[in-house]
């Protein structure tokens, strides 16, 4: 397996933590159990929909984590740690950090148009 790049890294920790909230929101009897020695990004996504073939609830939680990534580029690294936690990913506050500045560069280049 390839070494994940900082951006497709920060992409598949996002995409667990929005999943793990779709998932608490459609699927309560679910649960969801990662551990910071062998969590790797995008377990929780992968594995959950390993797990669940309904077409229907499937959109469903997919749809909102979609929308919940998009919105999880843009709070502070004290709100993503936050989030993190509540879903049991485990982010530190300077890898938080560290996402919230790459998602701001990545906001700011294309609001810039630099190349």
């Amino acid at each position: 397996m390839s070494t994940l790049t900082e951006n497709q890294r920060y992409h598949l920790i996002l995409a667990d933590i929005a999943m793990a909230a779709a998932i608490r929101t459609h699927d309560q009897g679910y649960v969801i159990a990662t551990g910071a020695e062998d969590y790797v990004p995008a377990c929780i996504r992968d594995g959950w929909l390993a797990r669940n073939q309904d077409p229907e609830l499937r959109k469903r939680v997919t749809a909102m984590a979609s929308a919940g990534v998009a919105s999880l580029q843009g709070v502070t690294a004290e709100r993503l740690a936050a989030a993190a936690q509540t879903y049991g990913v485990p982010l530190t506050p300077d890898l938080a950090e560290r996402m919230v500045d790459h998602f701001a560069a990545r906001r700011d280049a294309v609001l810039t148009y630099d190349r």
